[in-house]
């Protein structure tokens, strides 16, 4: 990492923009997860950048995106909410760096450290109005002594990339939720069609349509869609 890539104001912004720019061409939360590292990345020179969000299922952070598929580091184990780094930062809600992530006792995956020859550690918090979702660390291959603007430059990144991610998050769950209700609008016009040209109870109705989707391998909705298209030329 060149000790003038952190602190690149115009490189940051610009960054920020492209992932801004390509956040409506993408639709799925793992894509979005994988563009931030890879600018991420490239703002700031990284020899590694990834992404851990925080399952609060099992209260611990997962790795979710890394922009290289190499080495060892896509091994590496979840890290427990509060243990290691990642942990501390996705607790506190504030950054932590580490000059040496090989010696130092709190580091989890020394191992991977050493094989995939990481050194320093930038590790900040994803969060949206205090709740945090998730961490992004950035790793030097050499000793880097990380300062206020590298610390403040990834941690607006790492802020408009929870903004994004969130937001990213709730438009999807709405499609999802929106879909639902209009599969299950046309499945019951479809099941009144079958009711009134077949004369059969809606129940009977709703397992023809079942048989045929399980039969077709083919959505209920697509089938409902075929019933009220045939019955539009009756």
């Amino acid at each position: 990492m060149g000790k003038g890539n952190f602190s690149d104001t115009n490189k940051m912004l610009e960054g920020i923009a492209e992932i801004s720019n390509a956040i409506m061409e993408k639709n799925y939360l793992d894509d979005l997860l994988r563009l931030i590292v890879s600018v991420t990345a490239k703002i700031t020179g990284s020899k590694i950048c990834s992404i851990l969000l925080l399952d609060k299922k099992n209260n611990e952070l997962v790795l979710r995106a890394c922009q290289t598929d190499s080495g060892s580091y896509n091994q590496r184990t979840n890290t427990p909410l509060g243990k290691g780094i990642a942990g501390r930062v996705a607790q506190t809600n504030k950054p932590m760096t580490v000059l040496d992530v090989r010696k130092d006792p709190r580091y989890i995956n020394k191992k991977i450290a050493e094989k995939d020859g990481l050194v320093s550690l930038l590790s900040v918090p994803m969060s949206v109005e205090g709740e945090v979702i998730g961490v992004i660390n950035c790793y030097t291959p050499e000793t880097y002594e990380f300062s206020k603007e590298d610390v403040m430059t990834l941690t607006t990144v790492a802020a408009q990339a929870a903004v994004l991610f969130k937001n990213t998050e709730l438009r999807i769950m709405k499609e999802i939720i929106q879909k639902e209700l209009d599969d299950r609008k046309l499945i019951e016009r479809a099941k009144e069609i079958l009711m009134d040209k077949k004369k059969v109870t809606g129940k009977t109705a709703f397992e023809l349509m079942r048989k045929q989707s399980m039969n077709s391998r083919t959505s209920m909705a697509k089938i409902a869609e075929s019933i009220i298209l045939a019955s539009s030329f009756d």
